[in-house]
């Protein structure tokens, strides 16, 4: 076996009892998973809401055409043993939010941030500051990319960087696009700060802002002081409400909406999968069916949450969502 000098047997030991938690599973997100796992972490758990589609093959590692309408947590739990066998893989299909965000990443050495919005962010920012665990975030829209490590009470968090940021369609990687380089590179450099941390190494990012631009290429780095009067950081050490997440979401781009059921379902979407003429099904599996609906895409998942494409607003989603769980509910009854 041939290590590098930084790493060595006792440093592939501290990789391998790893318990390393990625919040998001697009391009950066699968990306970090991917290099994490070829470099020896030992238990990834993988979160993600949504589902591959065709205009994110591009820049997913590990997804190609037969994933498309697969959770993508699933694709990313399925691929990523071929390449790193030695690598344990915990996929969860659900929303990270207020009420659960304890739950999902109790147990983790390091949180890794794969996602499109600051609603989120701010969720795994404010978790760090409580638990005092490692957060890297990480984002990458056209061919920019950012990157830092936040580790309260050592750094500044998130919010003594980028407060109040209001998360805009327009802005979004759907919407300016991104380029599978810039990707690699965040996702790469992701899991190269993941790696010091767990090996005990000074990490460069530490309290830092990496910017990086590849038309430059330009490389930046600024130091994230603690702010004064930042509501996490600066408090008077009581915590924070968590806002609760909106029941019905707008997701990056748009062009999906994201919709919540008041209370956890458990549906059989084999059965539910009945009433869909076949011609209708894009994929099935036991945690998610995915349809069409004329010119709309449903993906219904088996706790009842739901992603709708193609609506004209949160209104016509609700509706669809409400019809649905009915209708799933009326047919569980019939069986009873």
């Amino acid at each position: 076996m041939i290590t590098v000098p930084e790493v060595g047997s006792e440093g592939l030991k501290r990789l391998q009892s790893a318990h390393v938690t990625i919040v998001g599973l697009g391009g950066v997100g699968s990306a970090a998973a991917f290099y994490l796992a070829q470099t020896g972490v030992g238990h990834l758990r993988l979160i993600d809401q949504d589902i591959v589609e065709p205009s994110n093959l591009h820049r997913l590692h590990g997804a190609d055409q037969s994933h498309l309408y697969h959770p993508k947590a699933e694709v990313a739990a399925e691929t990523l043993p071929h390449y790193a066998p030695w690598t344990k893989t915990e996929p969860i299909i659900d929303t990270l939010r207020a009420s659960n965000v304890n739950e999902l990443l109790r147990g983790s050495d390091i949180v890794v941030d794969g996602l499109d919005n600051f609603r989120t962010r701010y969720l795994l920012n404010q978790y760090s500051y409580e638990t005092s665990t490692p957060y890297v975030f990480a984002s990458a829209v056209q061919n920019q990319g950012h990157l830092g490590v936040i580790h309260p009470p050592e750094t500044g968090c998130l919010e003594c960087e980028i407060p109040g940021v209001l998360d805009r369609p327009e802005e979004s990687c759907e919407s300016l696009g991104v380029t599978p380089t810039i990707i690699g590179l965040v996702g790469g450099f992701a899991a190269s700060e993941v790696t010091k941390i767990l090996l005990h190494m000074q990490g460069g990012l530490m309290g830092r802002l990496l910017t990086i631009d590849t038309v430059g290429p330009d490389f930046v780095v600024v130091k994230v002081p603690k702010r004064k009067g930042c509501r996490i950081c600066d408090g008077d050490g009581s915590k924070p409400e968590l806002p609760e997440a909106d029941p019905v979401t707008i997701l990056c781009g748009g062009r999906v909406i994201n919709v919540l059921p008041k209370l956890p379902l458990s549906l059989d979407l084999d059965l539910v999968s009945r009433s869909v003429p076949d011609r209708d099904i894009l994929a099935v599996s036991t945690a998610v069916l995915v349809y069409r609906k004329g010119p709309i895409v449903v993906s219904l998942f088996h706790t009842g949450r739901m992603l709708i494409e193609g609506v004209e607003g949160r209104e016509e989603a609700l509706q669809i969502a409400t019809d649905t769980w009915r209708q799933a509910a009326g047919r569980l009854a019939a069986l009873a």
